[in-house]
């Protein structure tokens, strides 16, 4: 019986270990993330998801904006950001988790206007990311001089 438990529990725990959301949606939600924030969301900041998730996986237009519909589902549905951002967590290196923050930041900013829930989302992801608060700095800075 114990065996029979335990094999069980095995299974279970391999499954939950599995990933369900991958690399891209999970970028995809945060990035949406930050664009909702402020309880609206530009054309403009739409056009900057897209075209950073089409750049960065090379997607087409369709595609993009498929993993985008998939994103604010997933979004819309979350509990927490720790889903998303633990995935990055353990798919990126540091270098590439600043340049995540960088094109948060890109998204916050491509309406002209980082409204303060944008910036503390991006905080919260960048805490989540296990990065410093000079990376979150200096990649707001980076994309305002832009």
């Amino acid at each position: 019986m114990f065996k029979s438990l335990k094999q069980l529990f095995s299974h279970i725990n391999q499954q939950a270990k599995d990933p369900v959301i991958g690399l891209d949606l999970a970028m995809a939600v945060l990035l949406y993330e930050v664009a909702a924030a402020d309880n609206r969301i530009d054309e403009r900041e739409e056009l900057a998801m897209q075209t950073l998730l089409a750049e960065s996986f090379s997607l087409d237009k369709a595609n993009a904006k498929l993993l985008m519909n998939q994103a604010k589902e997933h979004q819309h549905n979350a509990v927490s950001l720790q889903q998303f951002t633990h995935i990055l967590r353990d798919s990126l290196d540091r270098p590439q988790r600043i340049n995540f923050i960088h094109t948060l930041w890109q998204v916050a900013n491509s309406d002209d206007d980082i409204d303060v829930n944008e910036a503390h989302i991006v905080r919260k992801i960048n805490d989540l990311l296990h990065l410093n608060h000079s990376d979150f700095i200096k990649a707001k800075i980076n994309v305002i001089e832009s």
